[in-house]
């Protein structure tokens, strides 16, 4: 009896112990309450999108009313050619009778005049005659919204000088584009095409490597670029554009756009590398691309940031090669360059470090294991040293 009894002390022992550890814990316990199954559950995400969909209507809304919806001029360049007036005479006479401020300058003639208007560093020229006549040469295509502020003020210039002008459009818009909003539009389009066709392709190609990656984003900018120029060129002639050279930078625009998604993608990962983008491209740099309303304007923060980012630059590159293909301006092209170089390398960078080349699977290194390794090899450093 006493052996048999010994040998179910374990039994009863186990059993003991199978019986404490099957009692919920304090942890477990919590577990179902409503505040944790409202943390682990969808719920908390749910709202989490919620709200920054909230703020961020909100902030579009907010950005385009601000940015285009009560377009203030301010600084606007124009050419003065002659010898009864000074250039700080007309601007103060204009400022004092129309309330926006104008920057004069002087030009001897009326073909350098013209010449500054076609290289768009005036948005129009008051001309004066030794005869007594006065032409007004404005420039639509250099920007529809400015055109239209100093066709108005034509009536205050005949008082301000006291004789009639004659108001010339010396570079018109296109008849299909009397407002000159296609631009901004055909710019829009490939942003916005650009970083959308990046996310569907990584959703539903996932497990393409990075060079299947870089392949796909070429050729979906290039198709999507051609699209875009062939429907408001041949296809609409709404735009008469160089079909090849605005090609060119639509397909750029739009590489730029996708790489920029993707670089977000693998930095921060695919469920918030839109915000970002989204930021970037739509709340900035569209509104502050001069292509809807003139830089001039704008608000001081849009007029600044419009200069640098893809869609301003895409906007002055298209109206250049359209309107103005005599003249073009190379700050464009080096915006839109240098935006490729950091976004595909940026891209290509923290793709390789993180998932490398191949399909991506398990992140290989992460910003946390980066910053544990200096402490790693001071550690080992260390064990070493005491052996």
């Amino acid at each position: 009896m006493t052996s048999n009894e010994n040998a179910a002390e374990p039994e009863t022992t186990t059993t003991s112990e199978t019986t404490e550890t099957a009692e919920p814990t304090a942890t477990e316990a919590s577990a179902a309450t409503p505040s944790r199954r409202f943390r682990d559950g969808p719920h908390l995400p749910a709202l989490v999108v919620t709200l920054i969909v909230t703020v961020v209507a909100g902030l579009f809304a907010g950005t385009y009313a601000w940015a285009m919806g009560d377009p203030q001029p301010h600084d606007v360049p124009i050419g003065l050619v002659s010898t009864t007036h000074t250039p700080t005479e007309l601007a103060t006479e204009l400022q004092a009778r129309t309330g926006t401020s104008f920057v004069v300058r002087p030009y001897d003639t009326e073909a350098d005049a013209e010449a500054a208007i076609r290289e768009q560093v005036v948005y129009g020229a008051l001309v004066e005659e030794p005869d007594g006549s006065v032409r007004f040469y404005v420039s639509s295509a250099s920007g529809a919204s400015v055109a239209r502020l100093l066709e108005a003020d034509a009536p205050r210039l005949e008082q301000s000088i006291g004789r009639p002008v004659t108001v010339i459009d010396a570079h018109p818009l296109g008849a299909k584009d009397p407002n000159g909003l296609v631009l901004f539009y055909v710019a829009l389009a490939a942003v916005v095409i650009g970083f959308v066709g990046a996310i569907q392709t990584r959703v539903n190609a996932a497990k393409l490597t990075l060079a299947g990656e870089l392949f796909w984003d070429v050729v979906r900018s290039v198709l999507g670029g051609f699209a875009i120029a062939f429907t408001v060129g041949p296809l609409l002639g709404v735009l008469p554009i160089p079909f090849f050279p605005v090609w060119g930078v639509l397909a750029l625009t739009m590489l730029i756009a996708g790489a920029t998604y993707s670089f977000w993608r693998v930095l921060i990962g695919g469920r918030w590398a839109m915000l970002p983008t989204w930021i970037v491209f739509v709340l900035i740099s569209n509104p502050s691309s001069g292509g809807a309303v003139a830089p001039e304007l704008l608000p001081p923060f849009y007029q600044f940031m419009g200069r640098w980012l893809p869609t301003g630059a895409t906007v002055r590159a298209v109206r250049d090669l359209t309107y103005f293909p005599g003249n073009l301006h190379l700050e464009p092209y080096i915006v839109l360059v240098v935006w490729l170089v950091a976004s595909v390398g940026l891209f290509v960078a923290v793709r390789l470090f993180r998932y490398g080349p191949g399909a991506p699977g398990d992140i290989l290194h992460t910003w946390r294991s980066m910053a544990r390794r200096p402490a790693h090899a001071e550690g080992a450093a260390g064990a070493e040293a005491a052996a």
